[in-house]
């Protein structure tokens, strides 16, 4: 039997952390977060060139990226190509209460993780992190997001490599609102991970 960690999420928002969040996020919409560390497993750089893609159908659409590591150089040079310093806003440092009411004030958390050099995502508690609030997560294929993420019906699967998959994940989802009734089945869903919970399933173990 496999048992995946608890949650601790959601956390109240305090005022000043929803109001940092306001100020990030303007009248943007949709509004698109990714919360981890820039590896190059994480595929950042695949959901920017999905967010370039995304702009015809969505002009006010932001990408906001909470973390930092390794890559950011490389993002930061990509944006910049791309042309996206208008649409995406990389946060490197963040308190807990800041992360958290960027999650809140969102519409999809996207972390479609890729294979790299042999590393893949294990257990997505992030994913449920964001269902936490009532948000729909885009994972990856590879790793443990199918225990995090049930595809079609609090986010999808999608393989983080292929950028038309994205693409057309993304479409989907921001298409006449499907985000919001994806957020609201991924927050009964995210109750499963409830500590109380989990603790119960151990406790019948034993």
């Amino acid at each position: 039997t496999v048992i995946n960690p608890g949650c601790n999420y959601p956390i109240p928002i305090n005022e000043e952390a929803k109001e940092f969040a306001k100020n990030i996020y303007g009248d943007a919409s949709p509004r698109l977060i990714t919360v981890s560390r820039l590896d190059g497993r994480k595929s950042h750089q695949n959901v920017m060139m999905t967010v370039k893609n995304l702009l015809p159908k969505f002009p006010s659409l932001k990408y906001i990226s909470v973390g930092d590591g390794d890559e950011k150089r490389n993002l930061l040079k990509l944006r910049k190509e791309l042309g996206l310093e208008n649409n995406v806003e990389l946060i490197f440092k963040s308190t807990e209460q800041e992360k958290v009411a960027l999650i809140d004030q969102s519409d999809v958390f996207v972390m479609p993780s890729v294979v790299y050099k042999k590393s893949v995502e294990g257990f997505g508690i992030t994913y449920i992190e964001a269902a936490s609030y009532g948000k729909p997560s885009i994972g990856g294929i590879y790793g443990g997001e199918g225990d995090a993420i049930k595809s079609g019906q609090t986010g999808y699967l999608c393989n983080g490599n292929d950028l038309n998959i994205l693409y057309d994940t993304l479409l989907k989802t921001l298409t006449n609102d499907h985000h919001k009734e994806l957020g609201k089945n991924a927050l009964e869903f995210s109750k499963n991970f409830n500590w109380n919970k989990i603790i119960k399933k151990y406790i019948e173990l034993i």
